[in-house]
Parts: structure tokens; C-alpha cells; sequence
């Protein structure tokens, strides 16, 4: 009798403990996404600043000086956000997507550099090579992208 009576305890218990485990997972899961589209919506709007900078540059609408000034802190930025990949509480299938986000990321931030500093010099390498950086940063983006939908895929069957 009291073999039944403790087993159907320790079934109960792990019952609990599976679905609190569960839950707490699915939890975490969600913080771990929102975090991660917030830092992608960040990079955003770094770059699409940064991009309106360099086409006011190139269409003449903005001098060198003042091109210069607008993306002093624009290095800083991008710096501090890549870092925010590093503080993420990556559940495992995701760790390979993150990896590639962070890539990209950071190619993304050389690639600016990259434009600084053909902006400051006028050596046109440095524009070739930006580009090259930037091209980089797109293919790390989308095989990241096709990871992150994959692992979404083998948590969501």
C-alpha cells in the first residue's frame, strides 16, 4: 500500500516538474527571441542611418566634415551592439544562428569602418572593401536567418 501510495506521488511530482520544466523553457525561449529581434532592430536602424549618411555623402548633399561628425558615434554603437550578442541566454539549437548574427554583425561594422574611412582618406580600396565587407555581412545574415528558422522548426514540429 504504501509502495502505491509513493509511487503515485513521485508520478505527480514529475508530472509537475515536467510541466513547470516545460513551461519554463517555452519562457525562456521567448525572452531569448524578443531579445534577439530587438538587437536585429537596433542594427537596423544603425545601418539605415549610417546608409542615409554615406548616400547624402555621395550625392554631394553632405560635406566630408559633417559627414564625419553625423557617424562619430556611429562606431561606438555598433561596437556596444555587437557585445549585446555575447549577454543573450542562447538555448542550444539556436547557438550556431546567433554565432552567424553576431558574423554579420560585426562584418557589417568593418564594413562602416571600411567607409570611414574612405570618406577620410579618399582611397577608393577602402570603398572596394566595404563593399566586399558588406556583401559578407548579408550572406552571414541570411544563413543565419535559414539556422534560426530551422531551430524554430525542431522546437515547433
Amino acid at each position: 500500500m504504501y509502495v502505491a501510495v509513493i509511487a503515485g506521488i513521485v508520478i505527480i511530482a514529475s508530472s509537475i516538474f515536467i510541466t513547470y520544466s516545460n513551461e519554463q523553457g517555452t519562457v525562456r525561449g521567448k525572452i531569448f527571441g524578443e531579445e534577439l529581434q530587438i538587437i536585429q532592430e537596433d542594427l537596423k536602424k544603425l545601418t539605415h542611418t549610417f546608409d542615409s549618411n554615406v548616400s547624402m555623402f555621395k550625392d554631394g548633399s553632405l560635406t566630408k566634415e559633417g559627414f564625419l561628425k553625423l557617424t562619430k558615434n556611429h562606431i561606438k554603437e555598433m561596437e556596444e551592439l555587437v557585445l549585446q550578442y555575447d549577454k543573450l541566454s542562447v538555448p542550444n539549437s539556436f547557438v550556431s544562428s546567433v554565432k552567424l548574427f553576431k558574423l554579420s554583425s560585426e562584418s557589417q561594422l568593418e564594413s562602416d569602418n571600411q567607409m570611414i574611412e574612405w570618406v577620410e582618406t579618399g582611397d577608393d580600396a577602402k570603398r572596394v572593401r566595404s563593399d566586399s565587407l558588406l556583401q559578407d555581412s548579408f550572406e552571414y545574415e541570411m544563413a543565419a536567418l535559414a539556422k534560426y528558422k530551422s531551430a524554430q522548426g525542431q522546437l515547433n514540429p
